[in-house]
């Protein structure tokens, strides 16, 4: 084999091992969200590959140097791609219900369905090195062209898939297409047709098969998500759309009567743009967030003098609502599909409300949660404005919550929890944190009704708990007990924070 094509093969390996590590993000994504746990052991599983895969790699060339194995290898490393995408359901069947920590479990899927492939990939460049060297004076340039050209295949394969074929062909069609390649690169370069005379290749031959067959995750797949819609009926069998990002349930849409808001943390934001504005008069809001435009149809319906900006990162999702949820493309919401800091960083608009709803348990945006981020926020408000956000955690640990409240108290005046109960409940739940310099009265937030509460007339006396505002005695013997810090841009361990809820709820 010349110089030039063991450098190709090289290539090929780095590129598709790099495939492979950005990939995996994506295809951990429905199960355990995007967290830096997931990252550090995607990162952590491909090094581990690297280095057991060196290592055997290493053994066969003493031994077994030759054409024909470098291309059994590639095969291997097929076959291991092909069969991640029936690993991630078997692992998911055996440990989704097991109550552990993030970090634990993560660990646990990414090693399981990624590290065969890394491994098998690895084991390629030592294998092409020593095939490549003939004489020891050229080792040390040898070594260093064929270690170059698979780290350019790195590049190669980390930019083509992030910039184009994830969100081009989606994770499963990559993966099997990645399998495949590589297959036919191991039969190529084994130069060998009695492989297909053994069972091993009627049973790789039936995997690939199976895989082509098995059922993907995402409806699509774009650089931020992996989207699903549910379409069925609400009561008076109107259609109604149920939106999943990632693992999560976003949004409940239903796109012929936007009173009808299917989260409490919603209900709780349309009594507070009551309280705030009435029936009548105009205002600016801002959505930190978009998911299925639950309450920017809610208030382009029943506010017509309104303005509302949605900043949604994904553009995928925005049109995911005109194409699939009924959102008019002509609407008067203002969708700027790019991060919400950077959108305040270029605007010059004025909001009075803003509603933040980019959270979900596993995958936090720590960026829009710290100080530095909200004093921002604050200098693009109105006077008198206020930002409400709805977080998840459970009150037993508690630790989001309590660096929250300490970080919204450093940069407004008041700052309201709701934790949709009289009290603080036990277990996972949505917690609404309203933060403003204007006080709310307990007898205006009261007496403020909601479109959407005129249309739930026969909410029960029980139900009026969700509007529950607890006291400020109540927050600050929470915060005594949980003496987490202020989140800044340098320190802010939301990952840290979230993790025991995700045990002890999943």
């Amino acid at each position: 084999m010349n110089h030039r094509f063991l450098r190709g093969l090289v290539f090929c390996s780095g590129a598709s091992l790099m495939l492979i590590q950005l990939t995996s993000s994506r295809v951990l994504a429905p199960y355990l969200g995007t967290s830096i746990y997931a990252w550090t052991n995607i990162i952590a599983t491909t090094l581990l590959g690297i280095l057991v895969g060196n290592y055997i790699g290493g053994l066969i060339s003493e031994r077994y140097a030759s054409q024909k194995n470098i291309g059994i290898t590639f095969m291997v490393a097929g076959s291991a791609t092909v069969l991640s995408l029936f690993s991630v359901t078997l692992i998911n069947d055996l440990l989704g219900a097991v109550s552990m920590h993030l970090a634990i479990k993560t660990a646990l899927y990414t090693f399981v369905i990624f590290f065969p492939a890394a491994a098998s990939l690895a084991a390629i460049l030592p294998q092409a090195f020593r095939l490549d060297v003939h004489a020891l004076q050229e080792t040390g340039r040898r070594f260093g062209s064929l270690y170059a050209w698979s780290s350019i295949g790195n590049v190669i394969g980390l930019l083509l898939g992030g910039f184009f074929l994830i969100n081009a062909f989606g994770t499963k069609s990559l993966l099997l297409g990645l399998a495949v390649i590589l297959v036919l690169i191991g039969l190529y370069v084994g130069r060998t047709h009695t492989l297909w005379k053994n069972r091993l290749a009627l049973i790789m031959a039936l995997f690939f098969i199976g895989a082509f067959f098995l059922p993907s995750k995402c409806q699509e797949e774009t650089n931020y998500y992996c989207i699903r819609l549910l379409a069925s009926t609400a009561p008076e069998d109107v259609p109604m759309f149920t939106l999943k990002l990632d693992h999560l349930v976003h949004s409940y849409v239903v796109p012929s009567k936007p009173a009808t808001l299917g989260y409490g943390y919603e209900e709780i934001y349309a009594k507070l743009i009551a309280l705030r504005f009435g029936e009548i008069e105009s205002f600016h809001s801002l959505f930190i967030g978009g998911g299925g435009y639950v309450l920017p149809r809610y208030i382009d319906a029943f506010y017509p003098e309104a303005l509302v900006t949605v900043a949604e990162i994904d553009p995928g999702v925005t049109e995911l609502n005109y194409a699939q949820m009924g959102l008019p493309r002509e609407t008067k919401i203002e969708t700027q599909n790019e991060d919400a800091r950077r959108f305040l960083l270029q605007t010059d608009q004025t909001f009075d409300l803003v509603f933040g709803d980019a959270f979900n348990d596993f995958s936090i945006p720590y960026h829009l949660t710290t100080v530095e981020f909200h004093r921002l926020l604050k200098s693009k408000m109105s006077k008198d404005g206020i930002y409400a956000l709805n977080i998840i955690d459970d009150a037993k640990h508690g630790a989001l919550l309590a660096s929250l409240i300490r970080t919204l108290r450093d940069v407004w005046t008041y700052v309201y929890l709701s934790p949709q109960s009289d009290t603080f409940a036990t277990g996972r739940n949505t917690y609404v944190l309203i933060a403003t310099d204007k006080e709310i009265v307990p007898n205006h937030w009261s007496r403020a009704v909601s479109f959407s509460q005129r249309e739930t007339e026969s909410r029960t006396e029980s139900d009026q708990t969700l509007f529950t505002l607890l006291d400020n005695e109540t927050v600050d013997a929470f915060l005594e007990e949980h003496q987490e810090p202020i989140l800044q841009d340098d320190f802010v361990p939301v990952d840290r924070y979230i993790a025991p809820v995700f045990r002890d709820a999943y």
